[in-house]
């Protein structure tokens, strides 16, 4: 079985204070750009989405108006290549190009949500339009999960337990700060996530496949599942 190791890659400068974080170390995080706009609560969302005129795109009404949905190849026909696949809305499977020799590249999950509905109870929050495209069964196995954030259309609980206890060959965890203690309080034993800061980066190489370099970078946004700004966003 191959193996997987991540290696942290020191910066080049390191900050005294990185702008984004509150506290030292951070215990909460802001969005330090002016673009960034701090309004945000349960009312105004009420207030958007039932208590004005709203102008969206019309929601489908049958399935031929929906986003085609097309079992996925995995770029099977292009092993030499960059591939993605997107399951829908930030769901996707990376791999990169197959080094000579290896029998594929190495695979990324990113954001993976396989749910029907998400939010804190299963009965309750957005449903889901469109299928995904093909059952978490069938991924192929991934050597890394990439979580942008904890809003529960980005991380959810039941896709990362299926993935982590049907997995037949390492696979590693890397999320912003503060994240990492949601992961060991699922079952995710603490040795398999990293935890990344703005600008940060990792290298992941994993036996007979190949390595990728892994960078942590600046996203405006807000966490959800408690505070508002208790967790650290991240683009990758």
């Amino acid at each position: 079985m191959s193996s997987l190791v991540v290696t942290s890659i020191p910066r080049e400068k390191a900050l005294e204070k990185p702008a984004h974080h509150i506290g030292s170390p951070p215990t909460a995080f802001t969005n330090p750009w002016p673009s960034f706009d701090s309004h945000h609560s349960i009312p105004q969302m009420l207030s958007t989405r039932f208590g004005r005129e709203r102008n969206f795109v019309p929601v489908p009404n049958t399935r031929e108006e929906l986003v085609p949905v097309r079992k996925p190849d995995w770029g099977a026909d292009k092993p030499h290549t960059l591939r993605a696949t997107w399951f829908g809305h930030a769901s996707f499977l990376l791999e990169t190009a197959a080094a000579p020799g290896a029998s594929r590249g190495v695979r990324i999950l990113a954001d993976p949500v396989f749910a029907e509905r998400v939010g804190p109870w299963g009965l309750v929050g957005p449903k889901r339009f469109s299928p995904t495209p093909c059952k978490l069964e069938e991924v192929p196995e991934v050597d890394a999960v990439i979580i942008s954030h904890n809003h529960y259309d980005h991380l959810d609980v039941d896709t990362i337990k299926h993935l982590y206890s049907s997995r037949k060959r390492p696979i590693h965890f890397f999320c912003g700060l503060n994240v990492r203690s949601w992961f060991i309080a699922s079952g995710i034993e603490p040795e398999d996530v990293t935890e990344l800061d703005w600008w940060d980066s990792v290298e992941i190489k994993v036996t007979d496949i190949g390595s990728v370099r892994l960078t942590c970078t600046p996203a405006q946004h807000f966490s959800g599942r408690t505070g508002m700004f208790e967790i650290m966003l991240s683009a990758f």
